[in-house]
Formats: structure tokens, C-alpha cells, sequence
């Protein structure tokens, strides 16, 4: 009985040796863009078991058994479990971990562990920024990032308006870009496809070190280079078209004759319209906007690294065509082309020294057209665009209106730039803890342009009896030579970084335009010159600026203990284009921080796994503000001086000639955290950003005897306050499945604490002497101005009370005098937002992945002057016609048709909300598994994705869209920052539907 007990015991033991036999397993590591991961740790947990991925991520495991469990380890990225099924071969896919305490941040002059900052930094990775098709990466940030402001165009090849942390100057918000260490002002040229990380230093402490160029803030970028061994190529395309959406519904023809006819009544006038008259009913959006303009982009890489050498080269084209309806008659069309080029390589000579530079190459072409909308928006409907004889049409009988196919047909403009971007460095470390590094850049942009109207007639109020050409040449041209020489040792229990730097730069530009008429066109470009035309009618102007900037800079990053930190910079600025003695200027700054997880009473914690807080203060300055006192003279004319003549200028303007830069202060204090196995991450920040001395124009008074009203000065200061907070959540459900939610809010309060002389500013564009905006103490930035609306007139009773008609508005008495007058107007609304937000996920399944992203603003208004610019007998909006006042309705929020003056002067009728709620991205993506792309192995990854850009924008403004950045707006000193919500023939933003494909070899 035992004998056979024991036999039983032993083929059962048996058979479970066999079904668990040892095999051997291989496999790949790589990170989320399918790129391989050398030197991953990959386990069998429990037992002594593992290997180290090689150069291209692969790994073998010998006696594994089924059921056994992987665990994969790489730094940076959170760790993953497999269990071990039927399948000898793996790819696992690593998730970045956001809070990883070595995660390394990009700051001015050099690098940083994300938990040794005190200041604001952002951080944007290349592979982020590329989930949205866009010709400027900045656009694809919108909604990501507390604290920084995002407002697009929908002009091809536009850039957008990017604030942080609110208005940082009247004159100009721009941060400064400091691309691979070359400082530039812009960056358009820029692939996003060639961007590695983008880094945005929010606070003073973080940007000072950039001094005088960093009022606005820093956004640091990094492009790709080589890593691994071996050869990358890779290969990003889509193609897609573009769909204006909300198009505004305008009055047809029968609608329009009909609001006509109660206009002339409101008037008092019987020359009314017959509808029996008019056959047209045109609508004008429908005529110029095109139908599905096309968009299209490749880039293709190839990069690598040896033992000592790194390199990156990549190529790009980008076409994207404008949603105007143009190429007709003599126009080109509306389209932006962009074809980029870049080179990166980083060399090792040995231990001791490095070398290495970039150039960057951009050639940009545009047809260019006027822009009609805002004609389109009022041209009454009643007349054809093209009649049946091939002719224009032109309205009669109720006023001068433009054809606006015929603005675009009659116009010919076309522009091409180029810009080169080069950078060589040298580093030398004679001992390990001392590194000095030199370098020297160079930017030239060259643009060049031609606009031509030929000689042509449509109607008595739109034509030309001469044709006229313009051309137009500018350079820039700036170089930057900079030195820093940084000590970083640690001793015992500290760490200490000290940098030490010197730098020159030259920034100059210059810019020649020729105007001629009587030029003829014969269908080439080539030959279209000035001197072609009437001599006697050329005109050449140039112009030009040349500025230098000489700076001392330092820092010291101190950490104790790993717990304590300090953050200390100082730099001194000089600037040439102030006078000398404002021409220097001291930027301190100082950050402190406590990591209090590191401390001994939270070791036991297990909720929480990172906590820090930090807070920090700092000085900026912006030497970009304009001058006035070079353009203050009359005209030359002959004087006499007793018997002596000479020719002389007499001086009729006031000026400043003491103009110096802006300043900006800020504090800042804020906490970082992560929770639950770093699993989530957030962030909250306060900041009061302050600037001072802040360049615009005041009110001067008449008495003065001066000819310009405007004296352009060091006016006043405003600042910015408000809360960031900022939250992540990362999980990995398991091996097949991991998701991501990410979620933002940022507020604004923006306020003009004072204007010198209790002056102030009425600026903006405006109808019948009443500009529409005022800047003034206690005011924001931009602020409209005017009166407010109180109801409509009702009965005959009030119009002679108030002077005016039945069915006009009535206006509120502020001062309470029995008059409507200047003292009656007041602050109607703002342009900055109280708040924006965004939050977004993405989703991991297998080897699908799909993601949104959405985005919003609040608290803000808009200004309507589409609607606010009546003259005469402009055509009306739908909304208008549907919630019009009419005779007995009792309607007291719109008025009766008309063009009244008192009712067209700026109001709180034309100020409406500028909220929305955006879906700003889909994205639908498959990657092809490796038993489809390929046992031949010709590719390593293969991705194909579907993507939507801005498919649905939930508002309610009377307008194409919400997202209004000063649009064709311009009125120097101020431009679209003062302007920035005023809606006048704004160019609309489309949605975006493509279809693309990712390719790595």
C-alpha cells in the first residue's frame, strides 16, 4: 500500500516538473515612441535571475519558467511587471515617470534636477508637442501649461500670442526664446519635429539670468540629437484639410431689405427698397471661404552616436493653404510653405574637452491677400459677387460697399524669407569639477515681398485709375558670444553649483521699401520693378536699428542634505539704446526651497512620496520698448537767419528722451508633490508679478502747444497676480493597458496700480471720435470704455427727454447731471480672462492609444466692432435680425435698425463674453504589432494615426470664434496687446481633421 502511495506521489511530482520546463525568453525594452532603452534592468522577481538590455534594448533570460514575473527597472521611468505566459519573446513599453526625483530640467546656462528647483518651470516633451499638426510648436501647448496663455491665429504660417503669467508690457508680451543657447525673439522657423524638450521658466528667480531679455518670461528649447548606438532614421507625415467652423449667419436678402426699410423709418426717411427689385442673395462668408483648404507635412531624421559623437539631421516640409477663396484674376492665392533643414552633432576629444554647434536653415514663401472678412460682414447681400456678363457687382442705391470677391481677385502679394541659425561651442574640464564653455552664435533673416494692385474699376468707391506696386527688403542680422565657467562639488552633506559668465551681442536691422504706380503686370513676377513704372512717382524709405548688449551674470545653487535648498543669480545688463545714464541695470534674484520628504519624520509616510515647497523673488527688465524722441521734428524747410537762408527742422513735438527699460519684480511661493506611489503629481503657485516703469503713451495736455496729444514715456506700472495649480494622474493597470488625466487652472487678476500725473490713455480704434480703449489707474490692460447701455426708448415721451428717437438706445447717467457726456462713460469689460484652464487623457491599450485634450477660458469679453462699425446701410448679423426692437415689442436690449451716432458710439452692447470651452485635440493612433511590420525587420515601429484639431468650440459671441488676438489691429505703441480683444477682421480659426503616419527604422 505504501509502495503504491509512494508511486501515485511521484508521477504526480513528475508531471508537474514536466508542464513547468525551463525555456529561454528574449525580448525588447523601450520607451513610450517605441525607442529602445539599453541598460533596463529585467528580473525574475524571487529569484537570482536577470540581464541588462544592450544598445538596442534586448535582453535574454535563460531558465524561465511560465508564471514567473518580470520586473523591468530603468531610470526615469516607473517600473513594470510581466508575468511570463506561452510566448518566448516580449516588447515592453516603459512609462515615463513624471516625478522621478532625477528627472533633469533645462535652465538658463544649464541643467537641473526637477527637485532642486525653488522656481516655476514647465516642462514640454517634443513627443507632447507633436500630437498636434501645427507649423509652430507653441500652438500645441495651449491648454497644457499653468500660467501660460495661448491665443492662436488662423492665418497660414501665423505664430501665436503666447503670455505668461499675464501682460508683462504695453508695448510688447513676447517671451524670449533661447533655442540650443542661441536667443532669438521668435520661433517660427523652428520644426517642431527637431524639438526635444521645451522649458518654460515662469518666475523671475528662473529667468533672471537672462536679465534685460526676460520681462515677459524664458521659454528654453532643446532640439534632438544622436543617442545609442548606431543609425535612426525616422519618419513623421500627415496630410488633412481644414474646415472653418461657426461661421457667423448673417441677414439674406429678403431679411436685409426688410431691416433696411425699418431703418429708414427710424430715420424719418421714405426711400425704402422694393424686394421686386433685387434678384441677388449673396452670401458673402460663403463666397470667400474656401472648401477644405489642404495641409500637408513630412519630416524625415537620421541620427546616431559613436563612442564620442553625437549627431542629428533633419529636414522638413510644411504647406498649408489659407481658407480664402483666392487665386482668382490676378491674385496667387492663399497659401505658406515652409521647407527647414537642421544639423546637430556633439564631439568628445577626450575627457577633458568637447566640442560641438548647430545650424538651422528656414525658407518660407506665402501668396498673400487682403483679407476681407469684415467686408464680407457688411456688405449687404442684395448684389452679385460676379454678375452674368462677367462683370463685378456693385450695390445701388443704398451706398458705397467693397465687392469682397473683388478685394480678392484684384490683388497680387506675395512673400518669401530665409533664416539661418548657427552655433559652435567648445567645453573644457581640466578637472572633473570645473567646466568652461564658450560659444558663439549667429542669426540673419532675410525677408523679402511685393504687393501689386493693378489699374482696375469696380465701382465709384472700390478700384484704382493707376496701378501701384510696392516692394518692400529687411535684415536682421545679430550675433551672441557668450562665456560661463561653472564649479559644482559636493561636500559631505553639501552641494554647491557656482556659475560665472560674460556676454556681448549685437542685434541689427534694416529695412527698405520702393512704392511706384503705372506699372504694368503681365502675368510674370520677375518683371515686376520699380523702375518699370512712373519715375515721378517712386518713392524709396528705409529705415534701421543697431543695438548692443554687454552682460556680467552669476549664480550659486546650493542644497543641503538634500533637503534645504537656495537658488541665488545676479546679472548686470547694459543696453545701447538708452541714454548712459540708464543704461546699466542690476537683476537680482533668490529661490529657496524645502524638500520635506526628505526629512526624518516623514520617512514612515506612505501616502505621500514627494513634498517640497519653495518660494522665491526676483528682478527683470525689458529693453525692447520703443522711443519716441528720433521722430520729433517737422518737415525741412528754408529759414532765414538775417540775409542767410538755410534749411532747417522746426521742433513742434514733445518727447522723452529719457526713456529707459522696463522692470519687472515678482514673488512667488508654491508646492510640489507626489502621491500614491507617484502616481499622481501636482503643483500649486502664487505669484504677484509687478511691472514698473512701464513704456506707453499718456494724455498731454493741449496748453502745451505741442502738435502730438500722446507723450510717449516711462508712464506707470500694473501687475499681474494669481494661482496655478496644476495635477497629473499615471497608472498602469496592467501589461496591456495604462491611462494618464492631466488638469490645469490658472487665474488672472491684472491691474494699472499707476499712471504718473494721474494721466491717462484713450486709445484703440473707435468711430466718431470715441476710441474704445482706455488705460487708466485701477483699470486692466486693454480695458474697454465707453457708455452704458440703460434699455431702449420706448415711447416719444423719452426720445425728446433724451434727445433721440424711439427704438435707440438709452444710456445710464452715471454723474447724474440730466445729460449723456464724457463723464458718463465708464469701464465696460476686459479682454484678460479671470480664468483659463485645460485638462486632457490619453489611453494605452495593447497597441492602440487614443487621447484628448480640452481647453477654455473665462471671465473675459470681447469687443464687437464688426458690429459696432456702422456707417450707413452695412448689413446686420442674424442674432441682430431675430432680437431686434420694432415698434410695440417691448424689446429693451437691441435697438431698432439704424446708424444713429449716439448708438454707434462705444458701449456695453458691443462688449460680449469671451468664454469657450474647446476640444482642442482627438487623436486616434494604431502601431502595427511586430508580427505585422515585419519578421524582415525593415522598420522598428510603424504607427498610423487619425487626428482632429479644434473640432468643437462651445461659446456664445456673435463671431467666428472666441480666440481673438488683436486680429489686423494695429495702433502703435500698444499693437495687439492693448488691442488683444478688440474683434475687427480677425482671420478665424479652423478645425484641422489629418491623417498621418510615424516610421522608425
Amino acid at each position: 500500500m505504501k509502495l503504491k502511495l509512494l508511486t501515485l506521489l511521484a508521477f504526480f511530482i513528475t508531471t508537474i516538473v514536466v508542464g513547468q520546463e525551463a525555456k529561454t525568453i528574449t525580448g525588447t525594452v523601450q520607451d513610450p515612441s517605441e525607442i529602445p532603452l539599453p541598460g533596463a534592468e529585467v528580473k525574475i522577481v524571487d529569484k537570482d535571475n536577470f540581464d541588462v538590455t544592450d544598445f538596442d534594448g534586448k535582453f535574454t533570460l535563460e531558465n524561465v519558467e511560465e508564471g514567473d514575473v518580470l520586473r523591468i527597472t530603468y531610470l526615469g521611468f516607473s517600473p513594470q511587471e510581466v508575468t511570463i505566459t506561452e510566448s518566448n519573446d516580449y516588447i515592453i513599453t516603459l512609462q515615463e515617470d513624471a516625478a522621478a526625483l532625477d528627472e533633469v530640467v533645462v535652465v538658463g546656462y544649464g541643467t537641473q534636477q526637477k527637485q532642486d528647483i525653488t522656481g516655476s518651470i514647465a516642462v514640454v516633451s517634443g513627443e507632447e508637442l507633436n500630437k498636434q499638426p501645427n507649423v509652430n510648436p507653441l500652438s500645441s501647448v495651449q491648454g497644457k501649461v499653468a500660467g501660460v496663455n495661448i491665443t492662436n491665429s488662423g492665418r497660414p504660417g501665423s505664430s501665436p500670442n503666447v503670455r505668461i503669467r499675464g501682460v508683462g508690457s504695453v508695448s510688447n508680451s513676447d517671451p524670449l526664446y533661447v533655442v540650443d543657447g542661441v536667443l532669438t525673439d521668435n520661433i517660427d522657423y523652428l520644426n517642431p519635429a527637431d524639438i526635444e524638450s521645451l522649458n518654460i521658466l515662469k518666475d523671475a528667480s528662473s529667468a533672471a539670468i537672462y536679465g534685460i531679455r526676460a520681462a515677459n518670461g524664458v521659454i528654453v528649447i532643446e532640439t534632438k540629437n544622436g543617442r545609442g548606438e548606431g543609425v535612426s532614421v525616422s519618419y513623421d507625415g500627415y496630410a488633412g484639410f481644414k474646415k472653418v467652423t461657426n461661421i457667423p449667419d448673417l441677414a439674406n436678402a429678403s431679411q436685409y431689405i426688410q431691416l433696411y426699410n425699418e431703418k429708414q423709418a427710424f430715420e424719418g426717411s421714405e426711400n425704402l427698397l422694393d424686394p421686386n427689385d433685387y434678384n441677388a442673395d449673396t452670401d458673402w462668408f460663403e463666397e470667400i471661404i474656401k472648401d477644405a483648404p489642404v495641409i500637408t507635412s513630412h519630416n524625415l531624421s537620421v541620427s546616431g552616436s559613436s563612442e564620442k559623437t553625437r549627431y542629428y539631421i533633419g529636414v522638413g516640409y510644411f504647406n498649408e493653404e489659407g481658407i480664402l477663396d483666392a487665386g482668382r484674376n490676378i491674385n496667387s492665392g492663399n497659401d505658406y510653405t515652409r521647407i527647414t533643414g537642421r544639423l546637430n552633432i556633439d564631439s568628445d576629444i577626450n575627457d577633458y574637452i568637447s566640442f560641438g554647434g548647430s545650424i538651422a536653415y528656414t525658407d518660407t514663401r506665402s501668396n498673400d491677400v487682403q483679407e476681407p472678412f469684415y467686408q464680407a460682414y457688411i456688405a449687404p447681400p442684395i448684389f452679385n459677387a460676379i454678375n452674368q456678363d462677367g462683370t463685378y457687382g456693385f450695390p445701388e442705391g443704398v451706398g458705397n460697399f467693397a465687392n469682397p470677391r473683388g478685394t480678392l481677385d484684384f490683388y497680387r502679394g506675395k512673400s518669401e524669407g530665409n533664416r539661418v541659425l548657427a552655433n559652435v561651442y567648445a567645453e573644457i574640464s581640466p578637472i572633473e569639477s570645473i567646466q568652461f564653455r564658450t560659444s558663439f552664435s549667429g542669426d540673419n533673416r532675410s525677408n523679402k515681398g511685393f504687393s501689386y494692385t493693378p489699374e482696375y474699376r469696380i465701382s465709384t468707391n472700390q478700384g484704382s485709375d493707376i496701378s501701384t506696386l510696392n516692394r518692400n527688403n529687411a535684415e536682421n542680422d545679430n550675433w551672441l558670444w557668450e562665456n560661463t565657467l561653472t564649479w559644482d562639488e559636493t561636500f559631505g552633506k553639501h552641494d554647491i553649483t557656482v556659475l560665472g559668465g560674460f556676454s556681448r551681442e549685437e542685434r541689427s536691422f534694416y529695412r527698405i521699401e520702393g512704392i511706384a504706380n503705372g506699372v504694368d503686370f503681365n502675368g510674370d513676377d520677375a518683371i515686376l520693378y520699380l523702375d518699370l513704372g512712373d519715375v515721378d512717382s517712386e518713392r524709396v524709405n528705409d529705415e534701421g536699428t543697431k543695438t548692443h548688449f554687454q552682460s556680467l551674470f552669476g549664480r550659486v545653487q546650493y542644497k543641503f542634505d538634500n533637503r534645504y535648498l537656495l537658488n541665488a543669480t545676479i546679472r548686470n545688463d547694459g543696453a545701447s539704446n538708452f541714454p548712459s545714464e540708464n543704461n546699466t541695470e542690476i537683476f537680482p534674484s533668490v529661490g529657496l526651497g524645502w524638500i520635506v520628504s526628505n526629512e526624518e519624520f516623514m520617512q514612515n509616510t506612505t501616502a505621500i512620496n514627494t513634498l517640497k515647497f519653495k518660494g522665491s523673488w526676483g528682478r527683470l527688465g525689458n529693453a525692447t520698448v520703443p522711443r519716441g524722441f528720433d521722430v520729433t521734428a517737422t518737415n525741412p524747410d528754408i529759414y532765414f537767419f538775417g540775409e542767410q537762408s538755410a534749411i532747417a527742422r522746426s521742433i513742434s513735438e514733445f518727447s522723452d528722451p529719457s526713456i529707459f527699460w522696463e522692470i519687472v519684480e515678482e514673488y512667488d511661493a508654491g508646492v510640489e508633490f507626489t502621491l500614491f506611489e507617484n502616481k499622481l503629481d501636482g503643483e500649486v503657485n502664487y505669484y504677484n508679478r509687478e511691472t514698473q516703469d512701464a513704456v506707453f503713451n499718456i494724455t498731454q495736455l493741449a496748453s502745451s502747444g505741442a502738435t502730438n496729444t500722446n507723450l510717449l514715456t516711462n508712464a506707470g506700472s500694473f501687475k499681474n497676480t494669481g494661482v496655478e495649480v496644476s495635477l497629473n494622474w499615471a497608472d498602469q493597470i496592467n501589461t496591456d493597458l495604462n491611462y494618464s488625466i492631466y488638469g490645469n487652472l490658472t487665474t488672472i487678476s491684472n491691474e494699472i496700480t499707476n499712471i504718473i500725473g494721474a494721466s491717462f490713455l484713450n486709445t484703440g480704434p473707435g468711430l466718431f471720435g470715441n476710441p474704445i480703449i482706455r488705460l487708466e489707474e485701477g483699470a486692466e490692460i486693454g480695458a474697454y470704455y465707453g457708455y452704458q447701455v440703460d434699455g431702449v426708448i420706448q415711447t416719444e415721451a423719452e426720445a425728446a427727454e433724451y434727445n433721440s428717437r424711439v427704438g435707440a438706445f438709452r444710456f445710464a447717467d452715471l454723474n447724474g447731471d440730466g445729460l449723456i457726456g464724457e463723464d458718463d462713460k465708464t469701464f465696460l469689460g476686459s479682454p484678460i480672462p479671470e480664468f483659463t484652464y485645460g485638462f486632457g487623457f490619453s489611453l494605452n491599450y495593447k497597441n492602440i492609444d487614443f487621447g484628448m485634450d480640452f481647453v477654455g477660458v473665462a471671465g473675459n469679453e470681447i469687443y464687437n466692432f464688426n458690429r459696432n462699425s456702422r456707417f450707413g446701410n452695412e448689413n446686420w448679423d442674424l442674432d441682430f435680425y431675430e432680437n431686434r426692437w420694432t415698434p410695440g415689442s417691448n424689446i429693451n436690449n437691441y435697438p431698432a435698425p439704424n446708424s444713429d451716432q449716439n448708438s454707434s458710439r462705444p458701449s456695453s452692447f458691443y462688449v460680449e463674453k469671451g468664454d469657450y470651452f474647446r476640444i482642442r485635440n482627438i487623436q486616434l493612433g494604431y502601431t502595427l504589432p511586430p508580427s505585422i511590420a515585419g519578421d524582415s525587420e525593415l522598420w522598428d515601429s510603424f504607427r498610423i494615426y487619425l487626428n482632429a484639431q479644434n473640432p468643437l468650440t462651445v461659446f456664445e459671441y456673435n463671431g467666428f470664434s472666441p480666440e481673438i488676438n488683436g486680429g489686423s489691429v494695429d495702433n502703435p505703441p500698444g499693437g495687439s496687446v492693448v488691442n488683444s480683444g478688440i474683434d475687427r477682421n480677425v482671420y478665424p480659426l479652423s478645425a484641422t481633421y489629418n491623417l498621418g503616419v510615424s516610421l522608425n527604422f
